[in-house]
């Protein structure tokens, strides 16, 4: 399996084309959207210093939701347009850096 989670826009399009190479039904926005989820995850796990928390979606492309170890949800992170595949497509890196401000006050906070 394509083991990278997209950081920019030329990412994405790599991994959509391994995984439409592959024979698996997706779309862009399908893989921006994965890879919003995933780096939340892995800035997540980092700032915890392992996989303790999880992030979900709570309203697809515009909200994630932060769970605690007791699944007990413990903070939300929204776009910062109306979509974060929109976010995603304009400025990546601003992007992940705003994901990255806003768990990591999450995780201070709890």
């Amino acid at each position: 399996m394509y083991s990278l989670v997209p950081e920019n826009m030329y990412e994405v399009k790599e991994k959509l084309t391994y995984l439409l190479e592959k024979g698996i039904e997706t779309t862009e926005e399908d893989v921006i959207r994965e890879a919003v989820r995933d780096n939340s995850q892995q800035i997540l796990d980092g700032d915890l210093e392992g996989p303790y928390w999880k992030v979900e979606w709570q309203s697809q492309d515009k909200t994630l939701a932060i769970f605690d170890i007791m699944n007990k949800e413990v903070g939300t992170v929204t776009s910062l347009s109306d979509s974060f595949i929109e976010d995603f497509r304009t400025n990546a890196p601003n992007l992940i850096r705003h994901l990255a401000e806003k768990i990591q006050r999450i995780v201070n906070t709890n």
